[in-house]
């Protein structure tokens, strides 16, 4: 999967089509795996903008079923930094354009 950053807009983006064997139920994408996709997005931003962190709290909202073998359109941008919390926010969209999960995204940035 690869996640490309804008620094304009210190937001990021990619594509990415899940094989079959990432399915839950026949031909749906795992939860798990949606869960992952929107934490790694919100991650990458943080890596991006030189912040290191862990994950501290994953919201998702899975709006409707995502389907493997179909592209998905990734999205995600920065929300804030309040002292060593930082905020994230990432969308998963299918090839009509629907939105099929949402995640917000609190990272604890770390000493290291």
């Amino acid at each position: 999967m690869k996640i490309t950053f804008d620094e304009d807009t210190q937001s990021a983006y990619g594509d990415f089509t899940c094989p079959e064997k990432f399915q839950g139920q026949p031909d749906i994408i795992h939860p798990g795996i949606i869960s992952t996709i929107l934490d790694e997005i919100m991650v990458k931003i943080n890596e991006a903008m030189n912040f290191k962190t862990t994950t501290g709290e994953l919201t998702i909202r899975f709006l409707q079923p995502a389907f493997v073998n179909q592209p998905l359109h990734l999205r995600g941008w920065f929300v804030k930094k309040n002292k060593k919390v930082i905020e994230n926010r990432a969308e998963i969209e299918n090839e009509i354009g629907k939105i099929v999960a949402r995640g917000k995204g609190k990272y604890i940035e770390t000493d290291d």
